[in-house]
């Protein structure tokens, strides 16, 4: 059993088949010959009771009073023409005394002096006969019509195997159309192996899923929605890649040439020193580059959280505003948090969301003028963080959120993945981030603001 469940699906359902085919064959055989016996002793049983019955209600008198038996039974023996297997009879006196009989099997019919069938053996014959005796004329005579078993049997033999012959000669082809019907219809299956089997390794093109069956669909369906994802990340890994080694290459020279500077500095310290210190803010952009780049791949290969938590936000809110606070101070900015109504209790991951607003925070500290206000406001639904600042022209605000896009004229290190991260976390929570100025009355910008809607996309 576990080697045939080992085998190919094709030989599975053929061997299965078969055989159920076979043991359907057999047991409708089985159930058939045993109705058939059923039928065919009932309706022999019915020719007994009426050939003694018909007997019975004969002249017996005159013909046995009349004429010697053995008279009759010459007589009978002429116009017999069927098989003395068949049918046979005898009529005995309340004595045992034979009286008169068929000329055949009926004479060696054994006296038993009852009513009803019974099952026994005659004279110089071994095979069992069923006998059915009727008593008549107030027991004087007994009629006894009896028929060979193995004569009903051979009946029964020739009427159901006669038939079901033809089912027997049958059998293979019904076989041979099994394995055609299987073979054709599992040809689907073969050609999706083909397929898979001829893919190149980097090759992600869908699965054909025309003249499939329903069974199979699925599973098709399932496999190019794998597909589509590996080529999906596989193009955010070759993106990636790219844009990692185009924004590396760029600190990556500059601290060459800073390394460069300070060793032709030779005597001159102040060219030296000058040097040192732009090469440790080039090391500091390059790690916050790789840093940032290795978050968001981190990010990128997610494709739901887990370990999820309750969220607190107004507490969230307020360690994040403790940890910038001496940030924003340097450039004399302003921390304030309104907690304005609190949402209603949410699962996600507490440093995750951290990172979002520290880096929407960070990013109105380092872009806003000196001396702005950061407000970060709580409601039920959204969380907004907004400034006073300058805001974003209409043409660079469509384009916040792309990787390494930066705004030009924008003096503050930054690799341009910040947007990307808070995007990306946001998906993750089934959040939403909208970017916008903020416009007084007349029109005019007043300042920016980062949203991020709560509720689900």
């Amino acid at each position: 059993m576990n080697r045939l469940k080992q085998t190919s699906l094709r030989a599975r359902l053929i061997v299965t088949l078969s055989l159920t085919a076979l043991v359907i064959w057999l047991i409708s055989t089985a159930v058939t010959w045993f109705q058939v016996r059923q039928d065919v002793n009932d309706v022999f049983d019915a020719q007994q009771i009426l050939l003694a019955q018909r007997l019975a209600s004969a002249n017996l008198h005159n013909t046995l009073i009349a004429r010697a038996p053995h008279d009759v039974n010459k007589q009978l023996k002429k116009v017999r023409h069927y098989d003395d297997d068949a049918l046979a009879f005898a009529i005995f006196n309340q004595h045992g005394t034979l009286l008169l009989s068929d000329g055949n099997n009926g004479e060696n019919f054994i006296f038993a002096p009852h009513s009803g069938f019974s099952i026994s053996a005659i004279r110089d014959d071994d095979d069992q006969w069923r006998i059915f005796w009727l008593p008549v004329n107030q027991g004087k005579w007994i009629i006894a019509v009896g028929q060979e078993v193995d004569y009903r049997d051979d009946l029964i033999n020739q009427m159901v195997f006669g038939q079901m012959w033809i089912w027997l000669a049958s059998l293979p082809f019904l076989l041979a159309m099994l394995i055609w019907v299987i073979s054709r219809e599992l040809r689907p299956l073969k050609q999706v192996n083909v397929q898979l089997m001829q893919r190149r390794p980097d090759d992600t093109s869908l699965l054909a899923t025309e003249h499939l069956p329903t069974e199979i669909l699925p599973l098709i369906d399932n496999l190019n929605h794998f597909f589509e994802r590996t080529a999906a990340m596989l193009l955010r890994e070759r993106r990636f890649t790219s844009d990692a080694a185009h924004e590396l290459r760029s600190p990556l020279t500059a601290l060459r040439i800073q390394t460069e500077v300070a060793q032709m500095a030779g005597e001159d310290i102040l060219m030296r020193e000058q040097a040192l210190q732009n090469l440790t803010l080039g090391i500091d952009r390059a790690s916050q580059l790789i840093e940032q780049l290795l978050t968001l791949s981190r990010l990128d290969s997610l494709a739901e959280l887990v370990e999820k938590e309750v969220i607190h936000w107004d507490a969230l809110i307020s360690s994040l505003i403790g940890e910038l606070y001496f940030a924003a101070q340097k450039r004399q900015i302003a921390l304030e948090f309104e907690c304005k109504t609190s949402p209603p209790p949410q699962q996600g991951q507490p440093f995750l969301l951290a990172l979002m607003l520290r880096n929407l925070i960070d990013n109105a500290i380092r872009y806003c003028p000196e001396g702005s206000t950061i407000t970060i406001k709580l409601y039920a639904d959204r969380i907004a963080i907004e400034d006073n600042g300058n805001g974003v022209n209409d043409a660079d605000l469509v384009k916040l959120g792309q990787r390494f896009y930066r705004p030009a004229g924008q003096n503050e290190k930054g690799s341009g993945l910040g947007l990307s991260i808070v995007q990306r976390i946001a998906i993750l929570h089934d959040y939403q981030l909208r970017l916008e100025n903020v416009t007084d009355k007349e029109g005019y910008i007043k300042g920016f603001r980062s949203l991020i809607l709560l509720n689900k996309i």
